[in-house]
């Protein structure tokens, strides 16, 4: 083999499809991930999320305080009313910090009247020392009944500066993200994260708090070092003062981002310095969500190659951690959280998606990809020159049932190891019988060459196990440039009509009429298409002319594929009978229709039902064991049930045939004979076979309007029903005249387009109602 032999597709070619049905997929996950992220949005599922993405926020923002606010901490509790010391030393800090010149101070303690006279008239005085200058902080807390409730320092200590208030509470998680401006319930009290930072007006109700610099960066002291003598007095010249509960008297379940357990007065300054910074912006989860849906979409909709849509991808995905850390560093609190998710959803999706190709796509057992990823590959025009070969492995049914699962991968790929003797990335693709491959060499003469020398390799037998087996191998051929997108089938088609004996490679002359006699692919897309609900049925009705009544109808199988449109059902049925599913085709529509009819008989419509069987099926009982199961299953009247027999001609042993549909008439069904007249549906056939119905081929019901013939013919065989107490129908009544006819020679049971097209369950139900009004006028 050179260098020219086999050049498989590149992998984004192997995995490419039609980008309108790409397309459609990846707006249809898009559309499902962004349903599951605004849902989220709308119940807040997501809020501890975006609490710890805030804290990572806070934490890569290394902002610096400014350094105007101070705190003071007080170890001591100067609350209780018998605290008397400790308010006498409160005191005594707060001349201190009087002396050191601060600017405004804030007393965060709630001080109620106490035991000792003396010390709260102490603690009042060095509070009326410093004028307007100080204010007492009023806590707004949680009650027990859920609402709010102030809690107010007594009047005694409240000094010309007055009062303002905070809010004492955190969510659930132990973080206060936020600090409100104002309150409707103590409209008159300031609120005291505005009134520290020195703002009297803000265009919003609530500030977000920026926790972007470290707590350790906030300016903080002890009470006790202010009131020690021995201490260098701290220069607080022109700053707020927030004296304060420290961390070990907190009765808040409280956390900061860098602190568990902070003092509580550190929300209220850490609002404050925001309200100085500026650094309140936010970003939305809708907002940030619908900017992401957007961007997705984008992406989907503008890129036209794989590598260009990943690179957009992965854009959009770095925006993500993006947005949180140019957040931090501008001061922009961002909800990412529902974002993620939708990002987070849509990767899953398409990972899902694309692990369902991949399995769709790859042999389970071998681990190869499967024809159809090549055929795909040639059907887009990504292969515009060379050939496709397609080996047939002879007799390979046979070998595989004498293996184990495990000796029948080896046995194929140990067959694969030989095609790549001259290439070992030579891209090999497998479906039932046939390994197949892509090569760019243009001449055909010497691919031919190759192909034998080839064969030579495939002489020796392969060693599986203890066992040594004969290989049998010819090759079907086709030329791209001659064939175009039906090379596989084409190649597929001739490698079918190969023998190692006369004709061992043959080459493919015409691609489309190749692909009229069979298409490879069908095969492997019979049982999915099955699954998916791609092949269906549809029911022909079948008229009583006498009565003017809908009396039965016929199953007509159809398979429409996504990809192809509606295929024929001769020749997918053909493919059923080559690929050996017929029997699973069978008990398919014998299950579809006898749902059907079960459904009618429930809405009243006591109809029969048709089913065609393939003569081919009459040569073994296991026939008789489907129809039993399915009508056991379905809980179908048996004796609503035709069985039309098609294609008698391929009937071999007439005797067994009729003893296997005997043993059908047992269950009750009634056996009808297809297309009479024509072929082996002749008189030997039908004299040889329990048959109950006779149905006129269309050959002669199409031509009884013009030929006299065609009405002898037909007439005689309604009158030979009538002696022989059998049914007969017409079918293929295609216009009025032909009906007339028909009533004419009297003909009772008809079928065709003329009366009615087959039609899905749901319309045949309507057009039963509407039939059967029209004909009684009502």
């Amino acid at each position: 083999m050179d260098e020219k032999t086999a050049l498989a597709p590149a992998p984004e070619h192997r995995e490419r499809k039609p980008r309108s049905s790409g397309l459609l997929k990846r707006l249809q996950h898009l559309l499902w991930s962004g349903a599951v992220a605004f849902v989220m949005l709308a119940m807040l599922m997501l809020e501890p999320v975006d609490n710890f993405l805030w804290l990572i926020q806070s934490r890569v923002a290394n902002q610096q305080p400014s350094g105007e606010i101070v705190f003071v901490g007080s170890s001591l509790d100067v609350e209780g009313p018998s605290r008397s010391a400790e308010r006498r030393q409160l005191a005594r800090a707060l001349d201190e910090i009087r002396q050191a010149g601060a600017s405004k101070v804030y007393i965060d303690f709630v001080l109620t009247k106490g035991d000792d006279a003396s010390a709260d008239a102490e603690l009042a005085s060095a509070i009326k020392a410093f004028g307007t200058d100080l204010s007492l902080v009023d806590q707004i807390k949680p009650s027990l009944d859920g609402k709010e409730e102030l809690a107010r320092s007594d009047a005694i200590f409240e000094g010309p500066g007055g009062r303002v208030a905070t809010e004492r509470w955190a969510n659930w998680l132990g973080y206060a993200w936020e600090r409100r401006l104002t309150h409707e319930a103590y409209a008159s009290t300031p609120l005291f994260s505005a009134a520290l930072a020195g703002v009297d007006e803000y265009p919003r109700d609530k500030i977000l708090i920026d926790y972007g610099f470290d707590p350790d960066s906030i300016p903080a002291y002890s009470l006790q070092q202010l009131v020690d003598a021995g201490a260098k007095e701290p220069d607080l010249t022109g700053k707020s003062v927030v004296i304060g509960p420290s961390a070990s008297l907190s009765t808040l379940d409280l956390s900061i981002p860098g602190r568990y357990n902070p003092p509580q007065s550190y929300p209220s300054i850490y609002a404050a310095e925001t309200f100085k910074s500026g650094r309140s912006g936010f970003l939305a989860g809708l907002e940030l969500t619908l900017a992401f849906v957007a961007a997705l979409a984008a992406a989907i909709l503008l890129t036209r190659t794989k590598s260009a849509r990943r690179l957009a991808y992965g854009a959009i995905a770095l925006a993500l951690p993006g947005c949180l850390f140019a957040g931090a560093y501008l001061g922009v609190r961002t909800e990412l959280a529902y974002a993620a998710m939708l990002l987070l959803v849509y990767g899953l999706q398409r990972s899902r998606a694309r692990w369902r190709l991949r399995v769709a796509n790859i042999d389970n057992e071998t681990g190869l990809e499967k024809l159809r990823v090549l055929e795909r590959a040639v059907s887009q025009n990504l292969l515009k020159s060379g050939h496709i070969v397609v080996a047939r492995l002879q007799g390979l049914e046979q070998v595989l049932k004498t293996l184990g699962s495990a000796e029948r991968s080896s046995y194929i790929l140990r067959l694969v190891d030989r095609l790549r003797a001259a290439d070992r990335d030579l891209a090999v693709y497998i479906d039932g019988h046939f390994l197949a491959w892509y090569t760019t060499e243009a001449e055909t003469a010497r691919l031919i060459e190759h192909l034998e020398g080839l064969r030579a390799i495939f002489a020796a037998p392969i060693v599986v196990g203890t066992e040594s087996v004969d290989v049998g191998i010819t090759f079907g051929v086709a030329a791209i440039a001659e064939s175009g997108r039906n090379s596989v089938a084409a190649a597929a088609a001739v490698a079918e009509e190969t023998s190692e004996a006369h004709e061992p490679i043959k080459i493919a002359k015409a691609a489309s009429r190749h692909d009229e006699l069979w298409d490879i692919s069908l095969r492997a897309r019979i049982d999915a298409a099955m699954e998916a609900g791609e092949i269906y049925c549809v029911y022909q009705p079948k008229i009583d002319m006498f009565s003017g009544s809908l009396t039965g109808v016929e199953a007509l199988v159809r398979w429409h594929d996504p990809e192809r449109g509606f295929i024929s059902p001769i020749k997918f049925i053909a493919q059923c009978e080559k690929a050996g599913r017929m029997e699973h085709l069978t008990r398919y529509v014998l299950q579809t229709a006898c749902n059907a009819g079960r459904l009618m008989h429930f809405r009243g419509s006591t109809v029969s039902m048709s089913v065609n069987i393939s003569a081919t099926l009459l040569n073994d009982m296991r026939i008789v064991g489907i129809v039993r199961n399915t009508l056991q299953a379905t809980g179908f009247d048996p004796r609503a049930l035709i069985l039309e027999i098609t294609e008698t001609a391929r009937i071999g042993d007439l005797e067994r045939a009729a003893s296997i549909l005997e043993e059908l008439k047992s269950l009750g069904v009634k056996i009808s004979m297809d297309d009479f007249g024509v072929g082996a549906a002749n008189f030997e056939t039908f004299f040889g076979l329990p048959f109950d119905e006779l149905k006129i081929d269309r050959l002669f019901v199409d031509s009884i309007a013009r030929s006299t013939k065609a009405r002898a013919i037909a007439s005689s065989i309604v009158d030979m029903g009538k002696a022989a107490r059998i049914t007969v129908v017409a079918e293929g009544a295609e216009d009025d005249k032909t009906l007339q006819i028909l009533n004419e020679i009297g003909c009772r049971y008809v079928q065709g387009y003329a009366l009615a097209r087959p039609l899905s369950l749901t319309n045949l139900l309507e057009f039963k109602e509407s039939y059967e009004r029209s004909e009684t006028g009502t």
